[in-house]
């Protein structure tokens, strides 16, 4: 078992950085890749919370609340209180919050197109066979993990 975890540890460093997942977004932007996901969660999710990103990412809700509270000084999310229940605060993106999005979706674009472009597309098609491959095996652990 334990040659198994140092594996995949060893794979998950190794994607990690051909990806460029840790300056990703440093570069040029002002925004980690966790708040990358973050806007994207808002934008992909009816009647967003604070509760439910938290859950969802499994990160602690303070982590979570300092997060929004730098999106809203940046004016990237609005935040809605329930018509049933006014302590519930649904957040949604503003245009602005829309347009950097869009900017890091597009920079996270660029970087895959990038590494892919010089791959044979039948190299490309087996990779993307593969990643679909370990989504549905580890989709149930993940799912009954609550995340």
């Amino acid at each position: 078992m334990e040659s198994h975890v140092e594996e995949i540890k060893h794979f998950n460093r190794f994607y990690t950085n051909v990806m460029g997942i840790l300056n990703l977004y440093n570069d040029e932007v002002n925004y980690s890749a966790t708040e990358a996901m973050v806007l994207y969660k808002i934008k992909n999710t009816e009647d967003c919370t604070a509760a439910y990103l938290s859950e969802s990412f499994g990160m602690d809700k303070g982590y979570i609340s300092r997060i929004l509270k730098r999106f809203e000084k940046d004016q990237l999310i609005d935040k809605t209180p329930s018509e049933q229940d006014r302590r519930l605060l649904y957040i949604k993106l503003t245009k602005e919050g829309g347009e950097v999005l869009d900017y890091l979706a597009g920079r996270a674009s660029d970087r895959v197109r990038d590494l892919i472009s010089d791959c044979p597309e039948e190299d490309v098609e087996e990779l993307i066979g593969s990643m679909k491959r370990i989504e549905q095996i580890l989709r149930p652990t993940i799912t009954k993990g609550g995340n």
